[in-house]
């Protein structure tokens, strides 16, 4: 063939490249959708076993001493069997008991709620429910009933994709002792959190929604949630290692990992929790192997072996999207049924994680590969070694071909500014002092960088930054996870989202209510009321060196009322302090401490509310020097800041 030839070739090739480019750019730009998608690439295939077995022996060993965790165990399955189930590090450090994949018990948390799901959903195969029915219409013999804060009923359509619109509680989920557990009704009943939204506008996550749906199941069946699924779940999938048992059986006891915390360069060992509410993943502990047949299972159209516990077409809607978090970004990833959404680029994957307070796992199913990952570790170090594990596997076995976005586009600054504030979570209490552990650590900080980029801290988590990839579309610098933001009708930003979170919504919060403000005020107050006590206790020091006549009676109790004031506000920020340190403790039975702290914060109220009146009799009847009526007025003004930011913590109910 003739070079001139070739080199018309070449061009018409070029030409028809740029031709179809355009017309995908301009499709998609009529769209009015934004383009998160990648082009796969060829990696390792998960079918090479020994590859397989050394990266994972390689990466988990890197994890373990990383981020500070005695041992984890690990599970792959795949195209119908389970290829590697692997135990690393140790169970029991001062034993010296090895994480074996067969035989160690781990507590794995809210995964387990992937089976709660399953069972509700072969409940809709039986005909005893339907996902679209008002759940109280199952409750007419139970204590549990919702109430009808809105027109809209709740279902368990709403409860499989976390968007019932309940507040966030933990009151009831945990016991001092196995002897404490009340039954599963009589907890929700008493422990009800409030409906704070419409049902089916957001994703907030929910343990008392899935728990709710538990109980549905159980009174359709007039048995134990606990008896249910053992029976349709645990026997016919050989999970004979499984349980909601607490305490454990004297046979898996001795087969229990153990949960740690790592301080001060030591491993330190905890007891385990009692939790009361089996549906929601708590109490369930189970091994490696055995999760590994409940994902066969599910990647399998419901069958393993010659057993059947769901139909295809319920698995395939289980795993479906049910919920979709933006319309406006569909690839943002959402809710399936009790499934989260945690789709890599166009890699579809659906699974859960899980959370105990030493525990951590994460299991992600890969229907289109048939292929399936679990993993549970036994130290808060967890948390993080879970999704890097899950991110690496993608990245190995199925890499994604894209170009990262380094610099903003033009006008991205403007944009970026309208985007920066306090983002929180709707998964937070509003009722309870609980709120302050959402507020404080389910806050994302949204900045801007000077050439438009955005910035996100929160609590326990590094300044993280992003660029813009279109408007409301950000991609993680150095990552893959992408910010989206919702907005309102006037175009003003009103909610964020995570790519990689699907279980959450985060609400745009106004300025007061924002950390750096609470924190201010918080802070300013500490100090004035640390400044009171301080002159209160000199005072009298003070007159006598300087020979000054002693104060009125009335100067005398103003004083007094001020320096009272200051020191119950300080205790009441120490007690709720202490309460957020030993949460776990205090929701399973608060302490006489966190009760009278409850009782303080009232007195401290009514005492700030006298200490303005006689903040404005001093002025009046020209109390003190003019300095020291200042003094009196601003601490008397911070301590009125100081309960409205604590009413906005939660810490005081107004």
């Amino acid at each position: 063939m003739h070079h001139e030839s070739i080199h018309t070739m070449v061009v018409l090739a070029i030409v028809a490249v740029l031709i179809s480019s355009s017309v995908v750019a301009t499709a998609t730009a009529q769209s009015g959708q934004s383009t998160l998608a990648v082009e796969r690439t060829e990696g390792p295939t998960v079918s090479d076993l020994d590859a397989l077995e050394s990266w994972l022996d390689e990466t988990i060993a890197r994890q373990l001493e990383e981020h500070h965790v005695p041992g984890a165990t690990v599970v792959v399955v795949d195209d119908g069997d389970i290829t590697v189930a692997k135990g690393y590090g140790y169970a029991d450090l001062e034993a010296e008991r090895p994480v074996v994949a067969n035989e160690t018990v781990f507590s794995i948390g809210s995964t387990g709620k992937l089976v709660t799901w399953t069972a509700v959903m072969q409940a809709v195969e039986d005909g005893q429910l339907e996902l679209d029915r008002d759940v109280n219409e199952y409750l007419t013999d139970s204590a549990v009933s919702i109430p009808d804060a809105y027109p809209e009923p709740i279902t368990l359509e709403h409860l499989g994709t976390h968007s019932a619109g309940f507040e966030d509680s933990f009151a009831g989920m945990l016991a001092d002792s196995p002897d404490d557990v009340p039954s599963m009704e009589a907890i929700l009943a008493a422990h009800q959190p409030e409906r704070v939204r419409p049902p089916g506008e957001f994703v907030a996550y929910s343990n008392y929604g899935t728990a709710l749906a538990g109980h549905v199941l159980a009174e359709q069946y007039d048995a134990t949630f606990v008896e249910y699924v053992h029976e349709r779940i645990f026997t016919p999938l050989g999970m004979a290692n499984s349980t909601y048992a607490q305490p454990l059986p004297e046979h898996l006891e001795q087969r229990r990992a153990v949960g740690y915390t790592y301080q001060n360069g030591d491993y330190r060992a905890q007891p385990p929790l009692t939790w009361t509410l089996p549906p929601e993943g708590g109490s369930f502990r189970t091994t490696g192997p055995d999760m590994g047949r409940f994902m066969l299972a599910h990647l399998n159209d419901g069958v393993l072996g010659s057993e059947r516990i769901l139909r295809a077409e319920t698995v395939a809607e289980m795993h479906r999207r049910h919920f979709t978090k933006s319309h406006a970004v569909p690839e943002l990833n959402g809710m399936a049924y009790g499934f989260i959404e945690m789709d890599h680029g166009d890699e579809r994957i659906v699974g859960h994680w899980g959370d105990t307070p030493r525990f951590k796992s994460l299991l992600a199913l890969f229907p289109e590969r048939d292929v399936g990952l679990f993993v549970a570790y036994n130290a808060p170090g967890g948390h993080a070694a879970r999704f890097d594990l899950l991110d690496a596997f993608v990245n190995r076995y199925y890499p994604q071909s894209e170009t990262p976005i380094l610099s903003p586009p033009a006008g991205a600054a403007d944009r970026a500014a309208a985007l920066a504030g306090d983002y929180r979570s709707l998964t937070i209490s509003d009722s309870s002092w609980e709120r302050l552990l959402g507020v404080m650590t389910r806050t994302y900080s949204v900045g801007v960088t000077d050439d438009g980029s955005l910035t996100t801290t929160r609590l326990g988590e590094g300044t993280r930054t992003w660029v813009e990839r279109e408007p409301g579309v950000y991609e993680e610098v150095g990552g893959s996870d992408y910010l989206v933001f919702g907005f309102d009708d006037e175009g003003s930003a009103t909610h964020m989202y995570r790519h990689a979170f699907g279980p959450a919504s985060y609400e745009r919060v106004p300025w007061y209510e924002s950390n750096s403000v609470m924190q201010g005020v918080v802070g300013a107050g500490v100090v004035a009321f640390v400044s009171v006590l301080l002159l209160w206790a000199g005072a009298p020091v003070w007159r006598r060196v300087r020979g000054r006549e002693p104060p009125s009676r009335r100067e005398r109790a103003s004083r007094a009322l001020l320096g009272v004031v200051s020191l119950l506000w300080l205790v009441v920020l120490v007690v709720f302090a202490l309460a957020w340190i030993n949460f776990n403790a205090e929701a399973a039975s608060p302490s006489l401490t966190l009760r009278a702290g409850e009782i303080l914060r009232f007195v401290a109220l009514a005492g700030t509310v006298a200490a303005v009146a006689a903040a404005g009799l001093a002025w009046r009847h020209a109390y003190w020097t003019r300095l020291v009526r200042v003094h009196y007025s601003l601490v008397a003004l911070l301590a009125v800041l100081f309960a409205w930011q604590l009413s906005l913590l939660g810490v005081l109910p107004l």
